[in-house]
């Protein structure tokens, strides 16, 4: 900020002297103009030509304008200043010939004045160039002595520079800004040079750290700095003496890092070069199973308990014990799927060609038959001998099932005609009693559809007899009727005493147990029907 301030002080400074500089112009060339004003007048009222003699030869100007330059040129020839006044300057003019060139004593003593103007601004701009020149030369020498630097004080490089030739010829003011300009570039400098003496340090750091092989990717900075403490190329290089830390864990930490990615890379090419290996195993073990497969060896239907004597004496089953991934049983189980995944297109081939020969699975048809139609057609030669079977066994299975709906129809055609012929005999007029024979009932039915459905005399004659005998326990029926409703009262009863006191239930016989016990004996007699209504099946057929 103080630097700042200075440099603003310098600016305001330097602007006022351009300043008075301009303003003294100004008048020089207002009064030079005047001068030429009145020269030019008097010219004009006495255009005559002024002669003199110089060295015994007389000198003819051709205007007044060549004698006023005459005349300065005799003043600047003898050396007056810009300081020095007219009888001062007619003491060293006064015997030279040139004296008389402007004959009258007020020109010349304007042309006296207007070369004192001309002759101070030339002072001025040389005492400016002298100055310049100074400051730039002081400037090339404090930017160039090896004993300045940015961090020198202005009070400690005066008292080292003052005498010194290029320091004292410097005013104190501009002196000052012109140090305060090389600290500036020095300080501009010295950053420069540190930021590419760092880069140095820096490259050359990580082509050491290259070389040290103790450094690897799980090394700590601790351990990386004993390693470096003990290294010689590190210690006996000069450029690292004063190297930064912080540098060097940077290097350190890009190193690492390298060296971690370099660790990476092998361990993902070791990874792939191992899937890879794996990826062959299990190939040439699917390649073993395909071999078993072509020599009829393995089909759909195989077992892994069957053929692991077989697989597990070949190499190729061995080296996949252990890897990851897949086991052999695994890809065994993988084989057979993609042979059961044809069923669906071999099941069309196998139809076509059944349906060609003509041939139809029945129950009773043997797995060898079957297999010699299919495997003598060229269109399911291929085929797997697995799928065959399993197809051979759906198709058996469809027969039997068709067989055994085809039984259970009969059977309820045979249940239907039953019922019909009981449903006869029910209805018959007069009801047909316990008493009655088969030959004399018989004639009464002849001609009744449910008698005639029945071809079989025998099957005719076991039925009445079953009907007979389910009529017999309703012969005292008014008893039962009598029974049945005493029944139903005594229940009525003991069910509206339960909802008056709820400690009947806690009696020793209650309403539920009676239920059980009337609907176990419900189970009996319909058991006893059913095994009836079985007996009589059995013997029509």
């Amino acid at each position: 900020k103080q630097w700042y301030q200075r440099r603003v002080a310098i600016t305001a400074g330097k602007m006022k002297e351009d300043i008075q500089k301009l303003e003294e112009k100004k008048e020089d060339s207002d009064d030079e103009n005047d001068d030429e004003d009145e020269s030019d007048k008097e010219t004009e009222a006495k255009p005559e030509i002024k002669k003199e003699e110089s060295d015994g030869e007389e000198v003819v100007y051709d205007s007044k304008e060549d004698a006023k330059n005459a005349f300065k040129q005799l003043l600047r020839d003898k050396g007056v200043g810009s300081t020095a006044t007219w009888e001062n300057a007619m003491k060293l003019i006064a015997t030279d010939k040139r004296y008389n060139a402007i004959p009258k004593l007020n020109e010349k003593k304007q042309a006296f004045n207007a070369y004192k103007t001309q002759k101070g601004k030339e002072e001025k701009e040389e005492e400016r160039q002298a100055a310049k020149q100074a400051k730039e030369t002081l400037y090339e020498y404090l930017i160039t002595h090896p004993h300045m630097n940015s961090n020198l004080l202005y009070r400690k490089a005066n008292d080292f520079f003052e005498t010194h030739k290029e320091w004292s010829i410097v005013p104190d003011r501009d002196r000052k800004d012109v140090y305060e300009d090389a600290v500036f570039f020095l300080s501009k400098k010295e950053k420069k040079e540190e930021a590419e003496l760092r880069a140095k340090q820096k490259e050359e750091l990580a082509i050491l750290f290259e070389d040290v092989k103790d450094i690897v990717y799980k090394t700590t900075w601790a351990e990386a700095q004993e390693v470096l403490g003990s290294y010689k190329p590190f210690k006996n290089n000069i450029l690292f003496e004063n190297v930064d830390k912080e540098d060097m864990l940077m290097v350190y930490m890009e190193h690492v890092k390298a060296l971690e990615l370099d660790f990476e890379d092998e361990k993902q090419k070791k990874y792939a070069k191992e899937r890879r290996s794996h990826r062959v195993n299990r190939d040439n073990f699917i390649k073993l199973l395909t071999e078993l497969h072509g020599k009829k060896k393995l089909d759909s239907t195989s077992l892994w308990a069957d053929l692991y004597p077989t697989i597990s004496k070949d190499s190729r089953y061995s080296v996949m014990l252990g890897q990851p991934g897949s086991t052999p049983l695994d890809l065994f189980k993988f084989y057979l799927e993609d042979l059961k995944s044809t069923m669906h297109d071999d099941k069309k081939m196998i139809k076509d060609v059944l349906r060609q020969a003509g041939f139809d699975v029945e129950p009773d048809t043997s797995y060898e038959k079957f297999h010699s139609i299919i495997s003598n057609n060229e269109k399911t030669k291929l085929i797997d001998k697995g799928n065959i079977k399993l197809h051979f066994l759906n198709l058996l299975e469809k027969a039997e099932a068709k067989e055994k709906e085809a039984q259970r129809a009969e059977e309820r055609k045979i249940k239907r005609k039953e019922t019909a012929f009981k449903h006869m005999l029910k209805d018959a007029t007069p009801p047909i009693t316990a008493h009655d024979e088969w030959a004399e009932t018989k004639i009464r039915f002849e001609k009744d559809p449910a008698y005639t459905a029945f071809p079989d005399d025998n099957s005719k004659a076991k039925l009445f007899k079953d009907f007979v005998a389910s009529i017999e326990p309703e012969s005292n029926s008014d008893d039962y009727d009598k029974h049945k409703k005493k029944r139903h009262k005594k229940e009525k009863k003991h069910k509206y005493r339960s909802k008056r006191s709820p400690s009947y239930n806690m009696t020793g016989s209650s309403e539920e147990d009676r239920k059980k016990k009337h609907k176990k004996a419900d189970n009996e007699s319909e058991e006893d029907s059913k095994k009836k209504e079985k007996s009589t099946d059995s013997t029509l057929r």
